[in-house]
């Protein structure tokens, strides 16, 4: 974990105690920002001509910076367009030091409050902060700057340098952080920085930016401004042409994120699905966002910070702007009731949840000596089906039909999409099929496997445990008038297209109360009434985590994919589908590059011989 910054207030100016330096360089922050890097880029302009910008700088500090950039862009960027925002921290404030700077700044509009509700704990990596009303998404990167940037993946259109003063942060201000700055640009990329040190400026240049010095803002005599070089450097590929028009096949909820995704991008998308919304697994009542930590695994912990903050994010939002009900209940309770689980939590609760990107509380509600088991704030109960509505009623009609095959051309040219209606040219499709689709579209499906599930509602005579979600061996989700759903099977079944059975089993229903007779109110099988039950299959891999990113079908990377989300797909499917569009377009990915590359579709290129059990 990071430590937090250490803010003074001297002279009613903000002071960075680490640093030996203060917050901005002159008496009004708010003029500074806008001659040393707005001005400096040309954002105005820039903004007004574009589909889709990325602005990245080094020294997030209080955001204000980004705050004021996006106060340009709400005003100058034409509509349906999009900005990229990535930044960079060493030692974020704390929240309520976060809060006071605001206060003293005057932030107090939307997206100054948006940043403040979804500020990151100290978790080092990236963070992803959304703002939909001004169409942006930041990426804040926290941590040291020089490893950050070589994991980063996009095209940065403009720069703000706005570390701590060279002489008192030297690892900001050197010429391993600007290699990788010239990495991420294209020809023509610009920055703005109040400094004007002589080996800032030589640093620069040797990287293959060209450098100008020109007056200073307030007191400062000179500043520096400057454009990256129109150069091809052999370690760059030439880039790509931008999709406009996407097919997406599949509307359950790893298709629907991805669509949502790219629309909020400006892409046209297309949906294709016979089934319907969240017609397989994804229609789910009631599924647990739960994330999946491992004692040893920071990375796949990291990945679960980001899936939880991604879906939840997208839940709220949905429930706040349709009203939709997404979420049925908040905090969810892992019981070590199994042996294997028994030794999860003993493991997790041993490395202490600063190993686990802070997603358990051991001070959460029961979490006793005698009863341990770990507490998760951030988990949610959601009504799946009531999500993919949500997404789904934010796009363009779905179009009903089965598509039979994809079809790239052999040169840059479009991808056909072969439907029940004919042939259509799309610039890149995602395949994101449900278990059991019956079509084979890309080699990377003969590697899946499936299982199906029941899901049981129930009435028992439940005491009050405090509205959170129970699980361990299954869960249990309370609801209304004594009733919850409990749940989940998990069967093995023949593979994908196989006609597998999808009745809903009594026996089915004597398994889940069989592994719940640990939650109070179940003990008694013979007491509980069964009033409904939910099946669906899921499409699953060895590993458990889904196949996210290019297809072997398509060399030329037109053809990606967002599979294999039976198991955790509330976790990952809505992280997967925003890695997708922002992939797609070049655009800050929300990823770094390692941990990404643990979705790749090729770690499983060799098809798999089935599915691992549940855990």
């Amino acid at each position: 974990m990071l430590d937090w910054a250490r803010l003074e207030w001297r002279d009613g100016q903000p002071f960075a105690a680490d640093y030996g330096d203060g917050y901005f360089g002159s008496s009004d922050p708010h003029a500074e920002v806008r001659e040393v890097f707005i001005e400096a880029n040309d954002l105005a302009r820039r903004f007004r001509q574009c589909q889709r910008f990325v602005l990245a700088e080094t020294g997030f500090g209080s955001g204000l910076n980004l705050l004021l950039a996006m106060q340009e862009w709400r005003r100058h960027a034409p509509p349906g367009a999009f900005l990229s925002l990535l930044s960079l921290e060493a030692h974020p404030l704390a929240p309520a030091d976060l809060a006071a700077m605001h206060q003293r700044l005057g932030l107090d509009n939307a997206d100054a409050r948006q940043l403040r509700a979804q500020y990151p704990p100290p978790v080092p990596g990236l963070h992803r902060i959304q703002f939909p009303e001004a169409r942006a998404a930041l990426t804040l990167g926290l941590g040291d700057a020089a490893p950050l940037l070589a994991q980063i993946r996009g095209t940065v259109d403009a720069w703000f340098f706005d570390g701590f003063a060279p002489r008192s942060n030297p690892a900001l201000w050197n010429t391993g952080v600007f290699r990788q700055v010239a990495r991420l640009s294209a020809p023509g990329t610009t920055f703005g920085t109040y400094t004007a040190a002589g080996q800032v400026r030589r640093d620069l240049e040797s990287t293959g930016f060209e450098v100008r010095r020109v007056r200073g803002h307030g007191p400062k005599r000179e500043r520096l401004v400057g454009t990256l070089r129109d150069t091809q450097s052999p370690a760059k590929s030439p880039p790509r042409e931008v999709p406009q028009r996407v097919a997406i096949v599949g509307a359950g909820i790893a298709g629907l994120s991805a669509a949502h995704a790219l629309q909020a991008r400006g892409v046209e998308v297309t949906v294709f699905d016979p089934n319907g919304v969240g017609g397989g697994a994804s229609g789910n009542p009631a599924g647990v966002l739960l994330p999946n930590l491992h004692p040893r695994d920071g990375e796949l912990n990291t990945l679960a910070l980001a899936g939880i903050r991604r879906t939840g994010f997208l839940s709220g939002q949905l429930d706040a702007i349709g009203g939709y009900g997404t979420r049925l209940a908040t905090g969810v309770a892992f019981h070590g009731i199994s042996a294997h689980g028994r030794k999860r939590v003993e493991r997790l609760q041993k490395v202490g949840p600063e190993h686990a990107a802070l997603l358990f509380d051991p001070g959460g509600p029961g979490c006793t000596a005698a009863a341990p088991h770990l507490y998760y704030p951030d988990g949610l109960a959601i009504d799946m089906r009531a999500f993919c509505q949500g997404l789904a009623d934010d796009l363009p009609p779905l179009r009903k039909e089965s598509v039979q095959a994809l079809k790239p051309s052999s040169n840059a040219g479009p991808v056909q999409v072969e439907s029940d209606t004919g042939s259509e040219p799309f610039d890149a499709v995602v395949v994101a099929t449900a278990a059991g689709s019956g079509t084979t579209l890309c080699p990377e499906q003969a590697g899946i496997s499936t299982v199906t599930g029941q899901m049981t509602r129930v009435r028992a005579a439940f005491p009050d445990w405090g509205g959170f979600v129970a699980t361990g061996q299954g869960y249990c989700i309370r609801g209304d008038n004594g009733t919850a759903w409990i749940g989940a099977t998990y069967r093995r079944t023949e593979g994908p297209g196989a006609e597998n059975e999808q009745a809903p089993q009594a026996e089915d229903d004597q398994t889940n109360l069989r592994h719940l007779a640990w939650v109070p109110g179940l003990q008694d099988a013979q007491a509980v009434e069964i009033l409904a039950q939910w099946t669906g299959e899921r499409a699953v891999v060895r590993d458990r985590l889904p196949l996210v990113g290019r297809s072997r079908l398509d060399p030329g990377g037109r053809v990606l994919l967002s599979l294999a989300h039976g198991s955790r797909g509330l976790l990952y499917a809505p992280l997967a589908g925003e890695w997708l569009a922002d992939h797609l377009l070049g655009l800050i990915e929300p990823l770094e590059a390692q941990t990404a590359a643990r979705f790749a579709p090729a770690r499983h290129s060799v098809p798999d011989s089935g599915a691992a059990s549940d855990a």
